[in-house]
Protein backbone atom coordinates (compact mmCIF):
# COMPACT_ATOMS: atom_id res chain seq x y z
CA UNK A 1 0.00 0.00 0.00
CA UNK A 2 2.71 2.54 -1.08
CA UNK A 3 -0.08 5.20 -2.11
CA UNK A 4 -0.67 4.97 1.57
CA UNK A 5 1.51 7.30 2.41
CA UNK A 6 1.05 10.74 1.81
CA UNK A 7 2.33 14.02 3.61
CA UNK A 8 -1.41 14.73 5.52
CA UNK A 9 -2.00 11.94 8.58
CA UNK A 10 0.78 9.08 7.05
CA UNK A 11 1.01 8.07 10.10
CA UNK A 12 -2.30 7.34 10.79
CA UNK A 13 -2.74 5.94 7.20
CA UNK A 14 0.21 3.61 7.29
CA UNK A 15 -1.47 2.24 10.96
CA UNK A 16 -5.00 1.37 9.20
CA UNK A 17 -3.22 -0.07 6.25
CA UNK A 18 -0.87 -2.24 8.41
CA UNK A 19 -4.01 -3.21 10.10
CA UNK A 20 -5.82 -4.09 7.13
CA UNK A 21 -2.63 -6.75 6.11
CA UNK A 22 -2.61 -7.99 9.16
CA UNK A 23 -6.32 -8.94 9.31
CA UNK A 24 -5.56 -10.66 6.38
CA UNK A 25 -2.33 -12.21 7.06
CA UNK A 26 -4.42 -13.82 10.04
CA UNK A 27 -7.32 -14.88 8.22
CA UNK A 28 -5.15 -17.01 6.00
CA UNK A 29 -3.36 -18.41 9.25
CA UNK A 30 -6.34 -19.58 10.26
CA UNK A 31 -7.98 -23.59 10.36
CA UNK A 32 -11.68 -22.45 9.57
CA UNK A 33 -13.48 -19.25 7.93
CA UNK A 34 -16.73 -18.60 7.41
CA UNK A 35 -17.77 -15.89 4.59
CA UNK A 36 -21.41 -14.71 4.35
CA UNK A 37 -22.76 -12.98 1.27
CA UNK A 38 -25.64 -10.68 1.14
CA UNK A 39 -27.08 -7.29 -0.15
CA UNK A 40 -27.32 -4.60 2.88
CA UNK A 41 -30.35 -3.28 1.69
CA UNK A 42 -34.27 -3.93 1.38
CA UNK A 43 -36.82 -4.76 -1.47
CA UNK A 44 -37.09 -1.02 -2.30
CA UNK A 45 -33.47 0.03 -2.80
CA UNK A 46 -32.24 -3.46 -4.28
CA UNK A 47 -35.46 -2.45 -7.01
CA UNK A 48 -34.26 0.91 -7.42
CA UNK A 49 -30.75 -0.40 -8.03
CA UNK A 50 -31.67 -2.64 -10.33
CA UNK A 51 -34.76 -1.66 -11.83
CA UNK A 52 -34.81 -1.71 -16.19
CA UNK A 53 -34.90 1.30 -17.88
CA UNK A 54 -34.45 5.50 -16.89
CA UNK A 55 -38.88 5.54 -16.51
CA UNK A 56 -38.38 3.39 -13.50
CA UNK A 57 -40.74 0.88 -15.09
CA UNK A 58 -39.55 -2.64 -15.15
CA UNK A 59 -38.13 -3.63 -18.19
CA UNK A 60 -36.98 -7.11 -19.12
CA UNK A 61 -33.80 -7.16 -18.34
CA UNK A 62 -34.16 -5.56 -15.08
CA UNK A 63 -35.27 -6.96 -11.95
CA UNK A 64 -39.09 -6.43 -10.96
CA UNK A 65 -40.44 -6.02 -7.47
CA UNK A 66 -41.08 -9.47 -6.65
CA UNK A 67 -36.99 -10.29 -7.63
CA UNK A 68 -35.88 -7.06 -5.76
CA UNK A 69 -37.39 -8.96 -2.70
CA UNK A 70 -36.01 -11.82 -3.18
CA UNK A 71 -32.67 -10.50 -3.69
CA UNK A 72 -33.00 -8.63 -0.63
CA UNK A 73 -33.75 -11.68 1.78
CA UNK A 74 -31.21 -13.97 0.41
CA UNK A 75 -27.78 -14.71 1.94
CA UNK A 76 -25.11 -17.41 0.49
CA UNK A 77 -22.67 -18.63 3.60
CA UNK A 78 -19.60 -20.77 2.54
CA UNK A 79 -17.27 -22.15 5.11
CA UNK A 80 -14.48 -24.74 5.45
CA UNK A 81 -12.55 -26.10 8.31
CA UNK A 82 -9.23 -27.48 7.63
CA UNK A 83 -6.47 -29.10 9.01
CA UNK A 84 -3.87 -26.80 8.03
CA UNK A 85 -4.23 -23.41 7.62
CA UNK A 86 -5.87 -21.89 4.75
CA UNK A 87 -3.25 -20.46 3.18
CA UNK A 88 -1.86 -23.65 2.47
CA UNK A 89 -2.71 -25.52 -1.18
CA UNK A 90 -3.58 -28.94 -1.39
CA UNK A 91 -0.66 -31.21 -2.32
CA UNK A 92 -2.96 -33.61 -4.47
CA UNK A 93 -2.11 -36.45 -2.50
CA UNK A 94 -5.36 -36.80 -0.12
CA UNK A 95 -2.86 -36.29 3.01
CA UNK A 96 -4.71 -32.26 3.09
CA UNK A 97 -8.17 -32.70 4.25
CA UNK A 98 -10.92 -30.21 4.75
CA UNK A 99 -14.65 -30.51 5.53
CA UNK A 100 -16.76 -27.70 3.78
CA UNK A 101 -20.50 -26.56 3.67
CA UNK A 102 -22.38 -24.20 1.82
CA UNK A 103 -25.69 -22.53 2.35
CA UNK A 104 -28.57 -20.41 0.42
CA UNK A 105 -30.70 -19.33 2.90
CA UNK A 106 -33.53 -16.26 3.46
CA UNK A 107 -32.07 -13.85 5.93
CA UNK A 108 -35.23 -14.95 8.30
CA UNK A 109 -33.42 -18.39 8.75
CA UNK A 110 -35.26 -20.18 6.04
CA UNK A 111 -32.73 -23.03 4.63
CA UNK A 112 -33.43 -23.38 1.22
CA UNK A 113 -29.89 -25.53 0.07
CA UNK A 114 -27.63 -26.86 1.93
CA UNK A 115 -24.42 -29.19 0.95
CA UNK A 116 -21.62 -30.26 3.34
CA UNK A 117 -18.88 -32.19 2.75
CA UNK A 118 -17.45 -34.16 5.56
CA UNK A 119 -14.65 -37.05 5.73
CA UNK A 120 -15.10 -37.88 1.91
CA UNK A 121 -19.17 -38.41 2.50
CA UNK A 122 -21.38 -35.55 1.11
CA UNK A 123 -24.62 -34.37 2.76
CA UNK A 124 -26.99 -32.44 1.43
CA UNK A 125 -30.93 -30.85 1.62
CA UNK A 126 -33.21 -28.92 -0.24
CA UNK A 127 -36.51 -27.29 0.11
CA UNK A 128 -38.76 -27.36 -2.87
CA UNK A 129 -41.88 -25.96 -1.03
CA UNK A 130 -39.71 -23.10 -0.19
CA UNK A 131 -38.17 -22.29 -3.30
CA UNK A 132 -41.65 -22.20 -4.64
CA UNK A 133 -43.12 -19.82 -2.11
CA UNK A 134 -40.65 -17.12 -3.08
CA UNK A 135 -42.68 -16.31 -6.26
CA UNK A 136 -45.94 -15.67 -6.44
CA UNK A 137 -48.09 -16.26 -9.98
CA UNK A 138 -49.17 -12.93 -11.41
CA UNK A 139 -51.23 -14.49 -14.33
CA UNK A 140 -52.47 -17.38 -15.66
CA UNK A 141 -49.59 -18.88 -17.50
CA UNK A 142 -47.98 -18.51 -13.97
CA UNK A 143 -50.60 -20.24 -12.16
CA UNK A 144 -50.67 -23.20 -14.15
CA UNK A 145 -47.13 -23.79 -13.95
CA UNK A 146 -47.33 -23.52 -10.21
CA UNK A 147 -50.20 -25.86 -10.55
CA UNK A 148 -48.06 -27.80 -12.52
CA UNK A 149 -45.00 -27.57 -9.54
CA UNK A 150 -47.62 -28.59 -6.83
CA UNK A 151 -48.54 -31.63 -8.83
CA UNK A 152 -44.99 -32.66 -9.25
CA UNK A 153 -44.49 -32.05 -5.11
CA UNK A 154 -47.64 -34.28 -4.31
CA UNK A 155 -46.10 -37.02 -6.57
CA UNK A 156 -42.88 -36.51 -4.51
CA UNK A 157 -45.23 -38.05 -1.22
CA UNK A 158 -46.06 -40.55 -3.53
CA UNK A 159 -42.90 -42.20 -4.15
CA UNK A 160 -42.57 -45.42 -2.53
CA UNK A 161 -40.47 -46.15 0.33
CA UNK A 162 -37.68 -47.93 -1.89
CA UNK A 163 -37.18 -43.57 -2.73
CA UNK A 164 -37.64 -42.39 0.78
CA UNK A 165 -33.97 -41.18 0.43
CA UNK A 166 -35.06 -38.96 -3.04
CA UNK A 167 -38.75 -37.96 -0.58
CA UNK A 168 -36.46 -36.53 2.01
CA UNK A 169 -33.97 -34.67 -0.10
CA UNK A 170 -36.45 -32.80 -1.85
CA UNK A 171 -38.01 -31.70 1.25
CA UNK A 172 -35.61 -30.39 3.21
CA UNK A 173 -34.48 -33.13 5.14
CA UNK A 174 -30.88 -34.45 5.25
CA UNK A 175 -29.73 -36.89 2.99
CA UNK A 176 -25.86 -38.61 2.56
CA UNK A 177 -24.38 -39.88 -0.57
CA UNK A 178 -20.95 -41.39 -1.86
CA UNK A 179 -19.24 -38.22 -3.45
CA UNK A 180 -16.82 -40.06 -5.80
CA UNK A 181 -20.28 -41.88 -7.20
CA UNK A 182 -22.06 -38.44 -7.96
CA UNK A 183 -18.71 -36.96 -8.67
CA UNK A 184 -18.48 -39.41 -11.55
CA UNK A 185 -21.86 -38.47 -12.95
CA UNK A 186 -21.69 -34.74 -12.39
CA UNK A 187 -18.29 -35.09 -14.25
CA UNK A 188 -19.89 -36.53 -17.17
CA UNK A 189 -22.80 -34.41 -17.17
CA UNK A 190 -20.26 -31.36 -17.34
CA UNK A 191 -18.47 -32.78 -20.10
CA UNK A 192 -21.58 -33.10 -22.12
CA UNK A 193 -22.10 -29.69 -21.00
CA UNK A 194 -18.96 -28.54 -22.25
CA UNK A 195 -18.00 -27.57 -18.95
CA UNK A 196 -14.56 -28.96 -17.13
CA UNK A 197 -16.31 -31.43 -14.71
CA UNK A 198 -15.50 -29.91 -11.55
CA UNK A 199 -17.34 -27.44 -9.61
CA UNK A 200 -14.54 -26.04 -7.40
CA UNK A 201 -16.95 -24.15 -4.97
CA UNK A 202 -16.29 -26.18 -1.90
CA UNK A 203 -12.85 -26.73 -1.50
CA UNK A 204 -9.88 -25.15 0.43
CA UNK A 205 -8.27 -24.03 -2.88
CA UNK A 206 -11.53 -22.17 -3.81
CA UNK A 207 -11.62 -20.27 -0.25
CA UNK A 208 -7.76 -19.31 -0.60
CA UNK A 209 -8.69 -17.92 -4.15
CA UNK A 210 -11.34 -15.90 -2.85
CA UNK A 211 -9.58 -14.20 -0.08
CA UNK A 212 -6.87 -13.91 -2.26
CA UNK A 213 -9.03 -11.78 -4.50
CA UNK A 214 -9.92 -9.63 -1.26
CA UNK A 215 -6.90 -8.91 -0.81
CA UNK A 216 -5.44 -7.80 -4.12
CA UNK A 217 -8.70 -5.96 -4.63
CA UNK A 218 -7.57 -3.50 -1.19
CA UNK A 219 -4.17 -3.77 -1.68
CA UNK A 220 -3.41 -3.02 -4.86
CA UNK A 221 -3.16 0.96 -5.22
CA UNK A 222 -4.76 1.74 -2.17
CA UNK A 223 -5.21 4.70 -0.20
CA UNK A 224 -6.51 3.89 3.76
CA UNK A 225 -8.22 5.83 6.08
CA UNK A 226 -9.05 5.07 9.71
CA UNK A 227 -13.24 5.18 10.09
CA UNK A 228 -13.60 5.10 13.35
CA UNK A 229 -15.46 2.73 15.69
CA UNK A 230 -19.07 1.65 15.55
CA UNK A 231 -20.73 -1.42 16.70
CA UNK A 232 -17.28 -2.92 18.66
CA UNK A 233 -15.57 -2.33 15.01
CA UNK A 234 -12.96 -0.68 14.04
CA UNK A 235 -13.80 0.68 10.20
CA UNK A 236 -11.19 1.46 8.05
CA UNK A 237 -12.11 3.23 4.49
CA UNK A 238 -9.45 1.86 1.98
CA UNK A 239 -9.85 3.54 -1.60
CA UNK A 240 -8.81 2.12 -4.61
CA UNK A 241 -9.43 2.84 -9.19
CA UNK A 242 -12.96 1.26 -9.82
CA UNK A 243 -11.80 -0.12 -13.17
CA UNK A 244 -8.75 -2.59 -11.21
CA UNK A 245 -10.93 -3.56 -7.95
CA UNK A 246 -14.01 -4.37 -10.63
CA UNK A 247 -11.41 -7.17 -11.84
CA UNK A 248 -10.51 -8.71 -9.10
CA UNK A 249 -13.77 -8.23 -7.16
CA UNK A 250 -15.66 -10.33 -9.68
CA UNK A 251 -13.41 -12.98 -8.90
CA UNK A 252 -14.05 -12.76 -5.15
CA UNK A 253 -18.05 -12.92 -5.73
CA UNK A 254 -17.76 -15.91 -8.34
CA UNK A 255 -19.73 -18.33 -5.61
CA UNK A 256 -22.67 -16.28 -5.35
CA UNK A 257 -22.78 -15.62 -9.13
CA UNK A 258 -25.26 -18.28 -10.14
CA UNK A 259 -27.78 -17.42 -7.29
CA UNK A 260 -27.81 -14.21 -8.39
CA UNK A 261 -28.49 -14.61 -11.92
CA UNK A 262 -31.18 -17.01 -11.10
CA UNK A 263 -33.09 -14.43 -8.30
CA UNK A 264 -32.31 -11.39 -10.52
CA UNK A 265 -33.49 -12.54 -13.79
CA UNK A 266 -30.35 -12.50 -15.48
CA UNK A 267 -28.75 -9.43 -13.33
CA UNK A 268 -25.32 -10.57 -13.08
CA UNK A 269 -23.32 -8.79 -10.38
CA UNK A 270 -20.56 -10.88 -10.39
CA UNK A 271 -20.00 -9.58 -14.34
CA UNK A 272 -18.20 -6.03 -13.22
CA UNK A 273 -16.74 -5.62 -17.09
CA UNK A 274 -16.66 -1.97 -17.53
CA UNK A 275 -16.57 -0.38 -14.15
CA UNK A 276 -16.82 3.29 -13.97
CA UNK A 277 -13.54 5.28 -14.47
CA UNK A 278 -13.25 6.33 -10.79
CA UNK A 279 -12.68 5.89 -7.08
CA UNK A 280 -14.34 3.22 -5.52
CA UNK A 281 -14.42 2.80 -1.39
CA UNK A 282 -14.74 -0.45 0.23
CA UNK A 283 -15.59 -0.24 4.04
CA UNK A 284 -13.44 -2.78 5.79
CA UNK A 285 -14.88 -3.71 9.81
CA UNK A 286 -12.30 -5.13 12.23
CA UNK A 287 -12.73 -6.77 15.24
CA UNK A 288 -9.89 -7.79 17.73
CA UNK A 289 -7.81 -7.36 14.62
CA UNK A 290 -9.67 -10.21 12.38
CA UNK A 291 -11.57 -8.87 9.34
CA UNK A 292 -15.37 -8.88 10.46
CA UNK A 293 -16.58 -7.40 6.62
CA UNK A 294 -15.69 -5.95 3.72
CA UNK A 295 -18.87 -3.55 2.17
CA UNK A 296 -18.94 -1.80 -0.94
CA UNK A 297 -20.97 -0.28 -3.50
CA UNK A 298 -21.83 -1.77 -6.30
CA UNK A 299 -23.22 1.18 -8.24
CA UNK A 300 -19.65 2.07 -7.90
CA UNK A 301 -18.41 -1.05 -10.16
CA UNK A 302 -21.24 -1.60 -12.57
CA UNK A 303 -22.53 1.46 -14.80
CA UNK A 304 -26.03 -0.07 -14.61
CA UNK A 305 -26.71 -0.03 -11.17
CA UNK A 306 -28.74 2.68 -11.01
CA UNK A 307 -28.87 3.74 -7.50
CA UNK A 308 -26.61 2.84 -4.02
CA UNK A 309 -26.46 -1.20 -3.63
CA UNK A 310 -23.93 -2.28 -0.55
CA UNK A 311 -22.69 -5.72 -0.79
CA UNK A 312 -21.38 -7.05 2.20
CA UNK A 313 -19.41 -9.76 3.19
CA UNK A 314 -19.01 -11.12 6.63
CA UNK A 315 -16.04 -13.24 7.55
CA UNK A 316 -15.82 -15.42 10.72
CA UNK A 317 -12.96 -17.25 11.91
CA UNK A 318 -13.72 -18.06 15.20
CA UNK A 319 -17.00 -20.24 16.04
CA UNK A 320 -16.66 -21.94 12.73
CA UNK A 321 -17.85 -25.57 12.54
CA UNK A 322 -18.65 -27.92 10.06
CA UNK A 323 -19.80 -30.78 11.07
CA UNK A 324 -21.98 -34.24 9.64
CA UNK A 325 -25.60 -34.15 9.83
CA UNK A 326 -27.47 -36.41 12.32
CA UNK A 327 -30.55 -38.63 11.40
CA UNK A 328 -29.29 -38.27 7.01
CA UNK A 329 -30.75 -41.27 5.19
CA UNK A 330 -28.09 -43.16 2.51
CA UNK A 331 -29.15 -41.37 -1.14
CA UNK A 332 -27.60 -43.72 -3.93
CA UNK A 333 -27.23 -42.28 -7.79
CA UNK A 334 -29.82 -45.25 -8.76
CA UNK A 335 -32.54 -43.85 -6.69
CA UNK A 336 -31.93 -40.28 -7.92
CA UNK A 337 -32.26 -41.70 -11.98
CA UNK A 338 -35.00 -43.32 -11.02
CA UNK A 339 -36.90 -40.83 -9.15
CA UNK A 340 -36.35 -38.89 -12.05
CA UNK A 341 -37.68 -41.27 -14.33
CA UNK A 342 -40.78 -41.52 -13.01
CA UNK A 343 -41.61 -38.07 -13.15
CA UNK A 344 -40.72 -37.40 -16.25
CA UNK A 345 -43.03 -40.72 -17.11
CA UNK A 346 -45.76 -39.07 -15.03
CA UNK A 347 -45.52 -36.23 -16.90
CA UNK A 348 -45.44 -37.91 -20.13
CA UNK A 349 -48.53 -39.89 -19.13
CA UNK A 350 -50.43 -36.82 -18.00
CA UNK A 351 -49.44 -34.67 -21.79
CA UNK A 352 -50.56 -38.48 -23.37
CA UNK A 353 -53.76 -38.47 -22.10
CA UNK A 354 -54.41 -34.61 -22.77
CA UNK A 355 -53.76 -35.58 -26.39
CA UNK A 356 -55.68 -38.51 -26.64
CA UNK A 357 -58.67 -36.00 -25.03
CA UNK A 358 -58.22 -33.99 -28.34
Amino acid sequence: MASTAVACGTEEKLDAGAKVERAFDRLGEERAVAMEFALDANADAVHDALKDGKDGKDGKDGVDREAAGILAGLKVRYAVVSDRPLKEQDDGKGAHRASAAGQLAKKDGTVLAELRSVDRKMYLRGDLKAFAGMVKPKNAEERSEHRDFDEALKRIDRMPDSLAAVRNALKGEWVVLDAREFEELAKKKSERDGGTGSSGELDAKTRKRVTDAFRKTLTDNSTVKEAGTRNGAEHVKVTVPARKAAGQLSEALKPLEKQLRAAGKGKDLGALEKAPDKDVVFEVALKGGRLSAVTVDMAALDKEVRAPLPLKVGFDSTSVTVDAPSGARKLSAREVTEALMRMVGADADRLGGADRGL
